[in-house]
């Protein structure tokens, strides 16, 4: 009786140990399901990844859309395999961009994916090339050598504007005193010329103060803080192509917003550009207001929106930022106010109007 009872008592625990493994197979399989229903997988390469780890957010337009998954290396480049949320599968086009960025000032890395503008959708499974990281490292070791110069240059040129400034209150200070007037200060063709030869002066010391400022533009990764017409337009090395258009063909009055027909007008600039894949070719937009329309600030801004505009457009449509899968180029937008073109430059056509360059080296 007793070994019968036993007998039972193995089958029992046999069937509780079967419906178990059964269990834990089917919950492993319907989970293998939920995860694949949860996500797909998208591989990204990239030249390098410094601080990026397992586990960082991925983010479509700054949305949090997936994780990294896996990092590995494969013939001298970083594969980084995420996964995605499905939801981003009908936002992600066939032209969709992705960079490593930094969350914050002293956060981790993150992976940015631009969806794109395309018409078709991301193919999945895919493998998307991811743009490369900015050569901070060597930019700051470049800023460390120029700044010392640069303040250097700045100091004197102040100084320079102290002592003009002293020298034009002296002048103002003897009309008032009596040892002038008014009238002799605009007939008296020798103090005309003295304050004329001051004007010219200081403007001299202001435009010593761009330049110093400006030669950051040089330093990589600090471009887009200063920018320097003179370095941007003139190039006695490159072969040019240019376009030309008025302000009104291109955008709403008044504003940095393309119309339709200028969105049309770019068109053939955004594809001749796009053709020349030369090695140290750039492109360059610049935009001019109408002389008279005032200096300074608001003219300033609207050129540089304009400008910047522009070359957003043509990056996102004709990707003239690129010369092929791993070499890029420098696209720089140029708010020139009512200023005219740098060292004597003929303008391509009346203000206001915005100018495409397309500079190919010589050689």
């Amino acid at each position: 009786m007793l070994r019968k009872q036993g007998k039972y008592q193995n089958l029992a625990l046999a069937a509780a140990l079967l419906a178990g493994l059964s269990a834990v197979v089917f919950l492993f399989l319907k989970g293998g399901q939920a995860l694949t229903a949860a996500g797909f997988p998208l591989e990204i390469v990239f030249p390098a990844v410094r601080g990026l780890e397992v586990g960082a957010r991925v983010r479509v337009l700054g949305v949090q859309a997936g994780e990294v998954t896996k990092i590995e290396l494969e013939k001298g480049q970083v594969v980084v395999l995420t996964r995605l949320e499905n939801r981003f599968r009908e936002v992600l086009k066939a032209d969709a961009r992705p960079r490593i960025v930094s969350e914050g000032l002293v956060g981790g890395q993150t992976v940015e994916i631009h969806p794109g503008i395309a018409s078709e959708n991301l193919e999945i499974p895919t493998r998307l090339q991811g743009a490369p990281l900015p050569d901070w490292e060597k930019g700051l070791e470049q800023l460390a050598e120029l700044g010392p110069k640069l303040g250097k240059k700045a100091e004197e040129s102040l100084k320079s504007l102290d002592e003009l400034t002293l020298a034009a209150r002296k002048t103002l200070d003897g009309v008032n005193s009596g040892r002038g007037s008014l009238g002799k200060l605009a007939t008296d063709t020798t103090l005309y010329e003295q304050m004329v030869r001051l004007t010219q002066q200081g403007q001299e010391a202001l435009r010593a103060i761009t330049r110093d400022a400006e030669a950051m533009q040089s330093v990589p990764g600090f471009s887009g803080l200063v920018r320097d017409p003179e370095r941007a337009l003139i190039r006695p090395d490159c072969k040019a192509k240019s376009w030309f258009f008025p302000e009104s063909e291109l955008f709403e009055p008044g504003t940095a917003l393309l119309t339709e027909l200028g969105l049309k007008k770019l068109d053939a600039a955004g594809k001749e550009c796009a053709k020349e894949t030369k090695t140290g070719s750039e492109i360059v937009i610049a935009s001019y207001s109408s002389p008279g329309e005032g200096s300074g600030i608001p003219t300033r801004v609207l050129t540089d929106r304009q400008a910047e505009s522009v070359a957003e457009h043509l990056k996102a449509n004709f990707s003239v930022q690129k010369t092929g899968w791993l070499s890029w180029r420098r696209v720089t937008a140029l708010g020139m106010g009512d200023q005219p073109p740098p060292a004597g430059k003929k303008p391509l056509g009346p203000a206001p109007r915005l100018e495409i360059w397309l500079f190919v080296p010589a050689k």
